[in-house]
């Protein structure tokens, strides 16, 4: 079991319930008048089970990419509450939200954090192709006034749902273009400025069955690990199925001692809006 020192919790505003915590109760309990399956209001996708040969037989669910139960959902409405910890600094907590959207014609998804001390917001902009849930492109806001915008040409990988076996390793490139809209304290660039590039990150899994606790709960998980070769930046992710990333870390030789780790829950508020 992986005790993560980072705490995380839900609050729900939909009055259903989910494999989560909710209003302060923990995994498991439910408000009077739910329904029994916390995904049966919902756009739950498919799922499939796989035998993954590294976790001693047991079965690996597989899921639509991007679905109410899969390990990236994308909900209109959805919530996530993180609390981001050093070893330095005080903890301190974040809201990130998710409302859909288009992109390029087709659906999307707009993952907004909240804004920091300075007024800046980030708000990034996910699609799905094939099995994966992908950044295309992300904007950067400064007390609402938009400071940068970076597109993806291919998209930046979020999650695959054909990560089934430990092992498997992807090394992919994504190539940006950052466009300067105004001189800000994000963005720090000449209005008008253009800038591209690529970067590249490998894909590793680390393990399928992963029990992993948070003050939200514990849950089963699986764990990813992102190294950026030109950064030399290691970081590691659990993901749940139905709940997103559980945590983030970024192991402490590649991190300053104030950098944060942090831990998170999805909260599907919105499952029983959507369709």
């Amino acid at each position: 079991m992986i005790e993560v020192e980072w705490s995380a919790w839900l609050r729900s505003e939909s009055g259903r319930c989910f494999s989560s915590r909710h209003r302060g109760v923990r995994v498991g309990v439910c408000r009077r008048g739910a329904p029994p399956d916390p995904y049966a209001s919902g756009a739950a996708g498919k799922s499939s089970s796989i035998k993954d040969a590294g976790s001693d037989g047991d079965a690996l669910q597989r899921f639509d990419a991007g679905a109410a139960n899969s390990r990236f959902p994308m909900v209109d409405g959805a919530r996530w509450t993180y609390r981001h910890s050093s070893r330095t600094n005080d903890s301190w907590d974040e809201i990130a939200t998710m409302s859909a959207t288009t992109y390029e014609g087709k659906p999307g998804f707009i993952l907004a954090d909240e804004e920091d001390a300075q007024g800046a917001q980030t708000q990034s902009t996910l699609v799905v192709q094939h099995t994966g849930v992908y950044r295309a492109y992300r904007e950067v806001r400064v007390n609402g006034a938009l400071a940068l915008q970076v597109t993806y040409d291919p998209a930046f990988l979020r999650y695959d749902e054909a990560w089934l076996k430990v092992g498997e390793t992807l090394t992919l490139d994504d190539d940006w273009t950052q466009s300067c809209v105004m001189t800000s304290v994000a963005s720090k660039c000449a209005p008008g400025a253009v800038q591209t590039g690529k970067t590249t990150h490998k894909y590793t899994v680390v393990d399928t069955h992963v029990d992993i606790a948070v003050p939200a709960g514990k849950f089963d998980a699986i764990e990813i690990e992102r190294f950026q070769p030109d950064a030399r930046e290691t970081r590691h992710f659990w993901f749940a199925a139905g709940s997103a990333r559980c945590a983030r870390k970024t192991p402490r030789a590649a991190r300053s001692k104030s950098s944060p780790t942090s831990s998170c829950h999805h909260e599907p508020a919105a499952l029983g809006r959507t369709s």
